[in-house]
């Protein structure tokens, strides 16, 4: 995979944007050089060649709504080591629907606590496991930011708002991939569970 963090605009995060999810992506990903960037598998520079694309669903936040969208991924390939990368921004949660965007204010509206939980996630058109899962993720994500101790002093609120009107908020993003190996707010991958043969 290839996480291309660009600059995100402060208007990504306003749910009255008139931009959608598909032209922030779309920007993103047309300013893509893969000539003179490396292989994240190999490391050999100008080796990636297009290599196809297919598509998924963003779902994303504007004018108050959940709007689902169909982007397209596209796919670069390795000669050197024969590696197959998705180039995917800042923007998008890897093995996620929803965007980095929509799984931020959803948060915010539950930090901010002026509606029910119900009425949040109905909203947000998300189960309220999910909204649970979330905060969760967002708990762990922010002691891995700012440490333990820190964190149990900067209400997730505050962290929130924070993050989402720095305007280094793509080089901090960029900073938690290369450190830990994943991106903020993305779960952990699911793995099957093996039964032990007789």
């Amino acid at each position: 995979m290839i996480r291309l963090f660009t600059a995100l605009c402060k208007s990504f995060f306003d749910e009255l944007s008139e931009l959608s999810g598909e032209q922030i992506f779309q920007d993103a990903t047309d300013g893509y050089n893969h000539y003179g960037n490396g292989c994240p598998r190999c490391g050999a520079v100008g080796k990636l060649e297009p290599h196809g694309g297919y598509s998924r669903w963003l779902v994303h936040r504007q004018k108050r709504k959940a709007v689902d969208s169909r982007v397209r991924i596209l796919r670069f390939k390795c000669k050197s080591c024969g590696a197959t990368h998705a180039l995917l921004p800042d923007l998008l949660v890897p093995r996620s629907i929803y965007s980095l965007q929509f799984k931020l204010l959803a948060l915010i509206a539950y930090s901010e606590r002026e509606t029910t939980v119900a009425n949040i996630c109905e909203s947000f058109g998300i189960a309220i496991s999910t909204l649970y899962e979330w905060k969760k993720l967002l708990v762990s994500h922010i002691e891995l930011l700012v440490g333990i101790l820190m964190s149990r002093k900067t209400p997730a609120l505050e962290f929130l708002r924070n993050l989402i009107h720095s305007k280094y908020l793509s080089d901090e993003l960029q900073r938690f991939f290369k450190k830990y190996g994943f991106s903020f707010m993305q779960a952990p991958p699911v793995t099957a569970a093996r039964s032990n043969p007789p």
